[in-house]
């Protein structure tokens, strides 16, 4: 049960399209050709891609004829830095560009992109992308090109350019907070070693009535905003019992990082991460008023709820005037 009270939003159309893209590349053909499910590669186009975004200038040139008939990602630009790996977690900014008129119809490059981990379940679903970033230097620049009709009969066709900007930390990578200091009503914490994956204790006690909430590890990255777009690991479990409902983590410690918009949380998530910075680890005990109230039909309702969470990117709220993706 995740704490969320309905469907998030991703921060940016650009982010929207490019989501939806790369879960439609895995689909393949009707006539049973295997080129689209990336089982035979496709040869790069031979096509020029460069663009400028940096404050009010969006431009983008398409040198060369895009006809492909296939979802297809290749590097456009290469980066400086280490080759990306199977399983980093990346910071990436994305941009949706016309093919025909080469406008930028949207963007995030400022409000800070989003993340996206090279998992066996992103190489399965996207082996397109997968393939072109695996081994590819740190700072490098993909193109993902989708066909017209691929998200829908009369769609058009669609290019993201995809900036690899950094290599996110898996786990809060903050300098640990002197346990003098911290809230001794919570329950202690423990990190496994090799991923840093949190145990929580069983609480004692009766807990808290209002939202109590402690640093672990602070972080010294970007101030969390009330409508920012997050990337997080969690634990969560009951006060009553210690028994865990929810992790990201999963059983084996392994699982991938979640991504939220921060305003379709319950409450006591919003109030706690609001104003903690990047990099941190938080621990925090919601009173059942700010989690899912006295609602018998929710599993967890009456339920005070303890969450160790480690925020590991934040992505600025949207503009207002910003569409955003329908619920």
């Amino acid at each position: 049960m995740s704490p969320q009270q309905r469907r998030p939003k991703l921060a940016t159309a650009a982010g929207i399209l490019l989501t939806a893209a790369l879960a439609l590349t895995a689909c393949g053909s009707d006539d049973g050709d295997d080129t689209q499910n990336g089982s035979e590669p496709v040869d790069n186009p031979d096509v020029d891609i460069s663009y400028d975004i940096s404050g009010d200038t969006q431009e983008a040139e398409i040198d060369g004829e895009l006809e492909l008939d296939q979802p297809t990602a290749w590097i456009i630009s290469e980066g400086d830095g280490e080759p990306i790996e199977e399983g980093d977690l990346l910071q990436i900014l994305t941009a949706n560009v016309d093919t025909e008129s080469e406008e930028v119809l949207s963007h995030d490059f400022d409000l800070g992109g989003s993340t996206l981990q090279l998992t066996e379940e992103f190489a399965s679903q996207n082996p397109q992308a997968h393939d072109a970033l695996v081994g590819a230097p740190m700072g490098s620049d993909m193109a993902f090109y989708l066909p017209a009709d691929t998200l829908g009969q009369g769609t058009p066709a669609y290019l993201n350019i995809i900036a690899v900007e950094d290599l996110v930390e898996t786990h809060a990578s903050g300098e640990p907070v002197d346990s003098a200091e911290l809230n001794e009503t919570l329950p202690a914490v423990t990190l496994d070693e090799e991923t840093h994956a949190p145990s929580i204790e069983t609480p004692e006690g009766d807990p808290p009535e209002d939202l109590t909430v402690d640093v672990l590890k602070q972080g010294d990255g970007p101030e969390v905003q009330s409508g920012s777009y997050v990337t997080i690991h969690y634990r969560g479990i009951s006060w009553s019992d210690g028994q865990e409902f929810d992790s990201s983590w999963g059983e084996d410690n392994t699982g991938a990082p979640a991504q939220f918009e921060l305003q379709d949380l319950i409450a006591g998530w919003r109030d706690g991460l609001e104003g903690q910075q990047v990099g941190s680890q938080v621990i925090m005990s919601i009173p059942p008023e700010l989690a899912y109230g006295e609602d018998e039909d929710h599993e967890l309702a009456d339920e005070t709820l303890v969450f160790v969470i480690d925020i590991l990117h934040s992505a600025d709220p949207m503009p207002a005037d910003t569409p955003e993706a329908s619920e």
